[in-house]
């Protein structure tokens, strides 16, 4: 045998070997494709049954909404001259849309109250408290939250829309800060809000839920869109998906985006945005020093936390 003739074997043993190589590729390469057509073409309820996740009854209404837009509230002292008077407390308008007010005397609240009972109570305290919704009552800065609604849906974590109740390590209530938010008004004409099931799909292809999670509840909301300017804030219609009774996740129901706020840091924030407010405030009998200290030791006591 001639080298042109083992030159010749050894090409057509190279193309065999590639061609078969080829072979072997394609028919790997289609089981792959079938495979994610697979898991495709199955439904968000069987991926999430075997991932073991989870979830309770999800609410069923159709749901039609808007973006809206909404004007900080002033305070007037006629206002609040209609907040309860057996409370007796001193306000103070740090500027003309934020509201602190000291109690005269501290009024203790049960650790283990139930929330219809604080709901109750919150009702004796502030202005306007059925503007409100309580959220949680956060035990690192002993403050409980309080959450603005509008159209009948909470607004979540909004400086702008919330009240902020201050306790003692007795939990005896010390004072407040209260801001509030006008009446909301459409921006465009109302859009299908995406199911329910869809937005925990969302939360699912995002790899935001874990094995074995169990979503305790999803409820409509609003929550900040973009930052306001001139005092106007804009509010995204959105699904409040909680995990585990511990995470909240926001998903906006129009556009399907997501998003998750961390509740100490957002305190932080509105904490040192009333510091902010108090700069330059002076009040006779010195009160609002006593607030300030107190507020700024709550600050530090976080930070050594971390």
């Amino acid at each position: 045998m001639n080298w042109e003739q083992i030159k010749t074997l050894l090409i057509l043993s190279f193309l065999i070997l590639n061609i078969y190589l080829f072979i072997q590729f394609l028919d790997k390469k289609e089981r792959e494709d079938i495979g994610v057509l697979e898991q495709e073409q199955s439904t968000i309820e069987e991926q999430l049954v075997t991932e073991s996740i989870t979830y309770n009854e999800l609410p069923d209404e159709e749901n039609e909404e808007t973006y809206i837009s909404v004007q900080q509230k002033k305070f007037t002292n006629k206002m609040l001259e209609s907040i309860d008077v057996e409370k007796k407390q001193t306000p103070f308008l740090l500027n003309e849309y934020f509201l602190l007010s000291k109690f005269d005397e501290k009024l203790k609240i049960e650790e283990d109250i139930k929330i219809e009972e604080l709901e109750e109570f919150f009702t004796e305290l502030v202005f306007a408290p059925g503007e409100y919704s309580f959220w949680h009552w956060n035990e690192q800065l002993n403050a409980i939250i309080f959450f603005q609604k509008q159209m009948d849906r909470t607004i979540y974590f909004n400086q702008n829309g919330m009240v902020l109740l201050f306790l003692n390590s007795n939990n005896e209530l010390m004072y407040y800060t209260q801001t509030m938010l006008g009446e909301a008004e459409p921006l465009s004409e109302k859009r299908d809000l995406i199911k329910p099931l869809q937005a925990i799909e969302t939360l699912y292809k995002r790899n935001e839920l874990n094995q074995g999670d169990h979503i305790t509840s999803v409820k409509i909301g609003f929550h900040s869109r973009v930052p306001y300017e001139g005092g106007v804030h804009v509010f995204a219609p959105i699904w409040k998906v909680n995990v585990n009774n511990n995470k909240d996740y926001f998903v906006n129901a129009i556009e399907g985006t997501v998003f998750s706020t961390t509740e100490e840091q957002f305190l932080l924030e509105a904490i040192e945005a009333t510091l902010e407010r108090m700069e330059g405030f002076t009040d006779k009998d010195g009160e609002l020093q006593l607030i300030e200290e107190d507020l700024e030791e709550r600050i530090e006591n976080i930070h050594r936390s971390e």
